[in-house]
C-alpha cells in the first residue's frame, strides 16, 4: 500500500463535506435522490390507462424498460441490479398490456422468467409465506394475460379481515405485512370479482362489507394519492380496483393522480418519492461522528434543520400500524410510516442539534420506542407483538439503534430521565442482540442487503450498527470483541468493506466500516483504517461523492440505492478518522 497521507484525507473530507452541504436545501433538509426503477415503472403502466399520460412520456417509459434490460434476459429493481423474477415479471405484464418490447427482448425475457420458475412456482420460492408482495405480482399477471395465467390462480386474500381491530391482527396472523392493509384490500376486491369463491356465505359476507373495506383504506390514503408516498403499493391498489369495476372509485382516482405525478423525465418512476428524514438524519449524525457539524452549519443554518426535523414527529395515531403518536416516518409527507429506525435516528440527530433530553419531542420520542419494545428485548420495524412476517419481528440493526437513541451514556440517564427507561431495557436489549449474534461474530440486519451475497445479507452493516451501540458497554464486551474481529476479517485486498466477505468493495460498507473501526479505538496509525480510507479517496468522485450501490430493500426483497447513501456514510467515516488524527496531532504537541 502506498503511504496514505493526512493531507490526502482531509483533502477528501473537505470535498465530501462540501458535497453534503450542497445537498441540503432551503428549507433544511436533505430530499436525496432515489433510484429509478424497472420494477416501479412497470407496475405504474400496468396500472395507467392510455389516456392517463402523453404520448411522449408512454414512449420515454416503453425506451426506460427496453434499455433497462440486463444481459440474461431479465430486469432488475433498478438500473445497476442483478435481474430478479418479480422486477422481470412485471415489466413482461407491462409489455402484455402494451407491447413495447421487440421480439427478441420478449422472448429472452419469459426464457428469464420461465427458467426461475415463473408465476406459480417462483414467486413462491421468493417469498415463502409472505403474500404481501407475490400476490400483488400474481394479480397483475392475471390482469394482463401474461403467460396464460388467470384470476383463479390468484390467492383469495381475505380483504375483509382488514375491519378487524388492530389489536387482534397478530392473533389473525395475516399473511401480509402491517403498512400493506390497502393492498390486502383491493387485491382481495379483484379475485373477488374476477373469481369468487365457490362457498356462498364468504361470496354474501364479501359483497356486503365491500363498501366498508374501501371506506376503511381510503381513510388511510394520504393527500397525494401515494401509499406510503411509493409507486408499486399504490399501483397494485389501482389496477386491484380495475379489475374490481371500481376504476371510478376515489382511491382509484387519488392512486392515479400520484402515479401520474410522480412519473421521472426520462419516463421512469422510482419506488419511493424520498427518503427525506432518513436522509437528514444520517447527515447529521455523519457529520457530527466527525466533528464537523458546527463547521458544516451555521448556527441559524443547524436551527433551521432542528425546526425542520421536529415538525416531522408524527402528532397522531398512525393510521397504518395503530401506534401512538411520538415516532417519525422516513420522509415529511404524509403517507409515511413511524417506524423505529427513523425514530431512533431523529432522536439522535436532535441531541447532535441540541435539543435537550427534557424536551417533549425526545420524552413522547422515548415512549414510543419503549412501547414498540418486542418481548424478547429487541425491536422490531413498524409495530410490536406480530412476529409473524419479517418487519414485525425484532432486528439487530433496529434494536442497536434504538440502544443508541435511549441510551447515549448509558446507565446515567436512567437514574435522570423520567421517560420510562430502566435497566431491564437496557440489560434485555444487549441481552437480545447476544441472542441473534451469529457464531462467525456477525449480525445480520433486516433493512439492506448484498446483492453478491447467496443470502442476500448485509452483514457489515448489521455489524457496524451493534459496534456502534457497544461502545463503553461493559455487558457487550464478549459479542463487540466477536463481532470486530469478524469485521476486520473481511475487509478486502483492496482495502475496502463490501457487505459480507468476499463481497466487492462499496463506498457505503466501507465508510460504515471504518467509522465503527475508529469507534472501537483505531486510529489513523492503525493500517487498516489507513487502507479502508485511502480506497474511498481512490474512488471517490470529482464533485466529492461516491457511486452509489444497490443496498437498500425497500420491502419484500426490493432493491433500492440513494445517491446520498454513499456520500454520508463515507464522510461518517472518513471525518471520525481525521477526527483521530487531530486528537493524535495535539496529543504529541501537548
Amino acid at each position: 500500500m502506498a503511504n496514505f497521507t493526512p493531507t490526502e484525507l482531509a483533502s477528501s473530507v473537505d470535498r465530501a463535506l462540501n458535497a453534503l452541504v450542497a445537498g441540503r436545501n432551503s428549507a433544511g433538509y436533505w430530499e436525496g435522490r432515489l433510484a429509478s426503477s424497472p420494477l416501479g415503472t412497470a407496475v405504474a403502466l400496468c396500472a395507467l390507462d392510455r389516456d392517463d399520460l402523453p404520448a411522449a412520456r408512454w414512449t420515454s417509459a416503453y425506451a426506460y424498460l427496453s434499455k433497462t434490460q440486463n444481459a440474461d434476459g431479465g430486469w432488475g429493481d433498478t438500473e445497476i441490479s442483478k435481474s430478479n423474477l418479480a422486477a422481470s415479471l412485471l415489466v413482461l405484464c407491462a409489455d402484455a398490456c402494451n407491447a413495447f418490447l421487440s421480439a427478441d427482448a420478449r422472448k429472452c425475457g419469459l426464457a428469464y422468467t420461465e427458467k426461475l420458475g415463473g408465476v406459480r412456482e417462483g414467486l413462491r420460492r421468493v417469498y415463502g409465506s409472505d403474500l404481501t408482495f407475490q400476490v400483488p405480482i400474481r394479480m397483475t399477471a392475471a390482469h394482463a394475460g401474461l403467460q396464460s395465467f388467470t384470476w383463479n390462480d390468484v390467492d383469495a386474500l381475505p380483504f375483509e379481515l382488514a375491519l378487524a381491530p388492530r389489536s387482534l391482527m397478530g392473533a389473525l396472523r395475516l399473511p401480509v405485512v402491517s403498512y400493506a392493509l390497502p393492498a390486502l384490500v383491493c387485491v382481495g376486491l379483484s379475485r373477488h370479482a374476477k373469481a369468487p369463491s365457490w362457498f356462498a356465505p364468504i361470496r354474501w359476507w364479501r359483497n356486503r362489507i365491500t363498501e366498508q373495506a374501501l371506506e376503511a383504506i381510503l381513510k388511510m390514503q394520504p393527500e397525494s394519492g401515494g401509499y406510503l408516498e411509493a409507486s408499486p403499493i399504490t399501483a397494485f391498489c389501482l389496477i386491484g380496483l380495475k379489475s374490481a369495476g371500481r376504476a371510478d372509485h376515489p382511491i382509484a382516482k387519488n392512486a392515479r393522480k400520484f402515479l401520474i405525478s410522480t412519473q421521472r423525465e426520462d419516463g421512469s418512476w422510482p419506488v419511493e418519492v424520498n427518503l427525506s428524514v432518513w436522509n437528514t438524519t444520517r447527515a447529521i449524525d455523519a457529520l457530527a461522528a466527525g466533528g464537523l457539524l458546527e463547521t458544516a452549519l451555521s448556527e441559524s443554518e443547524r436551527a433551521t434543520t432542528r425546526d425542520w426535523l421536529l415538525q416531522q414527529q408524527c402528532m397522531t395515531r398512525s393510521v397504518y400500524s395503530d401506534t401512538q403518536p411520538g415516532g417519525w416516518g422516513w420522509n415529511h409527507l404524509a403517507g409515511s410510516v413511524p417506524d423505529v429506525d427513523d425514530t431512533s435516528g431523529a432522536i439522535i440527530a436532535l441531541r447532535h442539534l441540541g435539543v435537550p433530553e427534557n424536551h417533549a419531542a425526545i420524552a413522547s420520542g422515548t415512549e414510543w420506542l419503549i412501547q414498540l419494545r418486542n418481548r424478547n428485548g429487541g425491536w422490531p420495524t413498524f409495530c410490536r407483538g406480530w412476529e409473524k412476517l419479517p418487519f414485525d419481528r425484532s432486528a439487530p440493526d433496529l434494536t442497536a439503534h434504538a440502544l443508541r437513541a435511549l441510551f447515549p451514556d448509558q446507565y446515567k440517564l436512567m437514574a435522570q430521565n423520567s421517560f420510562g427507561l430502566t435497566r431491564e431495557v437496557f440489560t434485555a436489549g444487549y441481552a437480545y442482540l447476544s441472542s441473534v449474534q451469529r457464531d462467525d461474530g456477525a449480525f445480520r440486519p433486516l433493512w439492506f442487503g448484498c446483492e453478491s451475497s447467496s443470502h442476500e445479507s448485509n452483514e457489515t452493516y448489521g455489524t457496524v450498527h451493534v459496534l456502534l451501540a457497544c461502545n463503553g458497554v461493559t455487558c457487550a464486551d464478549a459479542m463487540k470483541k466477536r463481532a470486530l474481529k469478524w469485521l476486520l476479517s473481511i475487509q478486502n485486498s483492496d482495502g475496502g468493506f463490501g457487505g459480507t466477505s468476499s463481497a466487492p468493495s462499496t463506498a457505503e460498507e466501507t465508510g460504515l466500516a471504518l467509522r465503527a473501526l475508529v469507534a472501537q479505538g483505531y486510529t489513523f496509525d492503525d493500517v487498516e483504517c489507513q487502507r479502508a480510507a485511502q480506497w474511498l479517496v481512490e474512488h471517490q468522485r470529482a464533485d466529492g461523492s461516491w457511486n452509489p450501490a444497490p443496498i437498500g430493500f425497500y420491502f419484500a426483497v426490493l432493491w433500492y440505492y440513494e445517491e446520498l447513501y454513499p456520500l454520508y456514510y463515507a464522510l461518517g467515516g472518513l471525518g471520525a478518522l481525521a477526527k483521530t488524527r487531530h486528537g493524535i496531532e495535539a496529543a504529541t504537541a501537548a
